[in-house]
């Protein structure tokens, strides 16, 4: 967990400069983009020069408006943002939007920013809703695209990124003491339910998944023709929509906290395109304020980070057989 003064640092202190990474002529997906940080980034990427910026929305008309927002302030041509329906919790919703994607001509930039953080228990992918959306959801996504990035890098001589948001609050999570057993299944049972924590979690999760999958798909000496990058990043404590289904008392002390401490949601994109362009030194690693940070605690256990994974791979299987072959 971020010490107090590095938490001031980086909350107050940090300037973060706006990107300049040039995106010109790419193709680049942003998920959860109708509001907060997704929109902000999709709109720094179509400022730097993308030529198609796809919005991931659960929601077609607020996606609609986001675009319409992008493009008045912009003036970019109609045809450079699009608005496609995703929605993380439904494995049909996610398939057919990849197939869309794996159309396309070309995919250089996947961002995976959709995410939420549940005040109550609902039981999504037989596990928790925000385990079951920030992890599973998030990955049978990410796995459908590995190969359309590959090709790109193939076909262009470019260099693809996907992209994970997580947070640097993976480091408070407290891992079940079940830890042989399968953490979705134990998540699934609501008395072991805990709204403090379960993002956090979800966020662990995360990057023992986005450690495994950088390894196997594409490992840091490889001398394949087709090198991607896949890396995450925590974008700062921003203001979000995200703690909106929180409720009472810890409602207020979040919008509170928020008001003093957040950043706008702009200053968290600002990282999120950093990172989506960083090259391939930040390949299988963690950002944390523009700069490569080391993982810590939970993050760093190696027999976890594999445990998990393992579950994980078995979940998208089961939801979809045969995806684990885009990984070769």
């Amino acid at each position: 967990m971020p010490t107090l003064r590095d938490f001031i640092h980086t909350q107050f202190v940090l300037k973060i400069p706006k990107p300049t990474a040039s995106f010109t002529g790419k193709t680049v997906i942003v998920t959860g983009a109708t509001g907060g940080i997704g929109k902000e980034t999709a709109q720094h990427i179509a400022r730097l020069g993308a030529s198609k910026v796809i919005l991931g929305c659960r929601s077609q008309s607020r996606g609609n408006s986001a675009k319409s927002e992008i493009e008045s302030l912009l003036k970019c041509s109609p045809s450079t943002i699009e608005v496609w329906e995703l929605d993380i919790e439904s494995p049909p919703s996610i398939k057919a939007f990849a197939e869309r994607a794996n159309k396309l001509p070309r995919l250089d930039v996947l961002i995976n920013n959709a995410g939420i953080q549940s005040a109550k228990f609902k039981a999504v992918y037989d596990t928790e809703r925000t385990i079951g959306v920030n992890v599973i959801g998030t990955f049978l996504l990410a796995l459908q695209l590995v190969p359309k990035l590959k090709e790109t890098a193939r076909k262009y001589g470019a260099t693809p990124h996907m992209t994970f948001v997580t947070s640097a609050l993976y480091d408070i999570a407290k891992y079940p003491k079940e830890d042989g057993g399968d953490i979705f299944a134990w998540f699934g049972d609501e008395s072991h339910f805990d709204a403090m924590n379960q993002y956090s979690l979800s966020k662990l999760l995360q990057l023992y998944a986005v450690i495994k999958l950088s390894a196997i798909v594409d490992p840091a000496d490889t001398t394949a023709p087709d090198p991607i990058v896949i890396n995450s990043l925590d974008p700062c404590f921003c203001k979000t929509g995200l703690a909106r289904e929180l409720e009472g008392g810890l409602k207020v002390g979040y919008r509170v906290f928020e008001a003093v401490a957040a950043r706008t949601p702009e200053e968290g994109a600002r990282l999120v395109v950093q990172a989506a362009s960083a090259g391939r030194e930040t390949h299988g690693l963690y950002l944390r304020a523009g700069a490569v940070r080391v993982y810590v605690g939970n993050a760093s256990d190696e027999k976890k980070a594999a445990h998990v994974w393992d579950l994980l791979c078995g979940k998208l299987e089961g939801l979809q057989p045969g995806i684990l072959q885009n990984l070769k």
